[in-house]
């Protein structure tokens, strides 16, 4: 059973919000990262990512949060309560709105069946929240996460916040009736929720849980979390295309794919794009010498392939790039050293032309619904399966660990 309560949310006191709110930590390159430092001396990027080297990052960014604390730059709702937000934004041409509630949930593990995860995790990133989390005693941003009823909403009082960042629009409003607040517990009682975004955060949040003990209904037992129905309109996945050094013949491998792929080449990014996007049996890449899109003509192989894996993950275009393309045509394995990543298309092809990578490989977006079936059989996706956007911000509504 899924258990929500209401938090003191700490939140910042400044009026230009837009300065000092950040993207996820683990979706900020190094430019954007300078930019954020340069923003606002009290951007959050100062506590979540402090440029500091080794433990002393961690130490500083604690210092800094107590510090801002005792200034007044961040400050403490006086009443537990759940936060509702929506986000506002435009994608490809379609202006789309999304919505839902920010409340701490009890963190259970994945067994137990109430909260599902659907991409692998890592090593270093849990062992570096972890130690944000020891030393800062607070969680700076929320994991994204689906439930599976129908879209919460609020009512017309003014919202506490209103502004733009990163060309969204974000507006966020306080619920304090404990009516309103214990109608939403109880509805949110009967929904499972899917891990959209923020799987290191969550895992490493039941790392230190288990590490702090005590008798189960503390802070750090619960998790912030951005809660947003399955059904919502407004959610939008893209697709994380694959930016890969690994030298290879483009010959060799059009010559190789024949046998599973039809082959089809195209002078222009955005003609390559519309064809790529038509099926989901698509995939292409773009070496510097034209776009090449390669539509799987059965998915015999991926049976072949992956026939100890469900039929939910077999069908995944991911699947088929990682253990197709890569694994049996290409003859090498993507992983965080050889292997970046970019939903933009424009970009890709920049980084490719600047040869900072040998090719870029473009994916079709993977669907709500599939994230919610490759969750549901237990299995897990290649990481940066999906990318949910826009993602909930860093900085907007933060989660104190040592006390209600």
């Amino acid at each position: 059973m899924v258990e929500v309560r209401p938090f003191r949310g700490v939140r910042y006191s400044v009026e230009e919000l837009s300065r000092v709110v950040a993207p996820p930590y683990d979706v900020i390159s190094e430019e954007e990262l300078q930019r954020y430092y340069s923003a606002h001396p009290n951007n959050v990027v100062w506590l979540d990512l402090n440029p500091e080297a080794g433990e002393r990052r961690y130490r500083r960014a604690a210092e800094l949060y107590r510090e801002w604390k005792q200034r007044g730059v961040l400050v403490r709702d006086a009443e537990p309560c759940i936060y509702f937000y929506t986000q506002e934004y435009t994608l490809r041409s379609r202006r789309k709105s999304l919505s839902g509630i920010i409340a701490s949930v009890r963190l259970s593990e994945y067994t137990r069946g109430e909260v599902l995860p659907h991409e692998r995790t890592l090593r270093e990133p849990k062992r570096d929240r972890l130690m944000l989390m020891r030393h800062t005693g607070a969680v700076f941003s929320p994991i994204y996460m689906l439930h599976e009823l129908e879209p919460f909403s609020t009512g017309s009082a003014e919202p506490i916040a209103d502004f733009e960042a990163m060309g969204v629009r974000h507006r966020l409003w306080r619920l304090e009736e404990q009516d309103e607040i214990a109608e939403i517990a109880e509805a949110m009682k009967g929904s499972r929720l899917f891990i959209a975004d923020g799987h290191h955060r969550y895992e490493t949040a039941l790392s230190y849980a288990a590490e702090r003990g005590g008798r189960g209904d503390e802070p750090h037992h619960y998790v912030p979390a951005y809660m947003v129905s399955t059904s919502d309109p407004g959610v939008s996945i893209l697709p994380a295309h694959r930016l890969v050094r690994h030298p290879f013949s483009q010959d060799e491998l059009l010559s190789r794919a024949e046998e599973h792929f039809e082959h089809e080449s195209f002078e222009e990014l955005e003609e390559f794009l519309e064809a790529l996007y038509s099926s989901r049996r698509n995939t292409g890449f773009y070496a510097g010498e034209g776009y090449h899109l390669l539509t799987l003509k059965d998915y015999s192989v991926m049976d072949e392939l992956l026939g100890d894996r469900s039929p939910a993950v077999r069908r995944l275009p991911v699947s088929v790039l990682h253990s197709l393309v890569f694994s049996r045509i290409l003859g090498f394995e993507s992983d965080e050293h050889n292997t970046s990543y970019s939903v933009s298309e424009e970009e890709c092809v920049r980084l490719v032309e600047r040869r900072e990578f040998d090719a870029v490989f473009f994916l079709n977006p993977t669907t709500v619904q599939e994230v919610c079936r490759v969750a549901e059989e237990g299995e897990r996706m290649p990481g940066k399966a999906t990318y949910f956007y826009p993602k909930p911000l860093t900085g907007l509504v933060m989660y104190e660990l040592e006390e209600w």
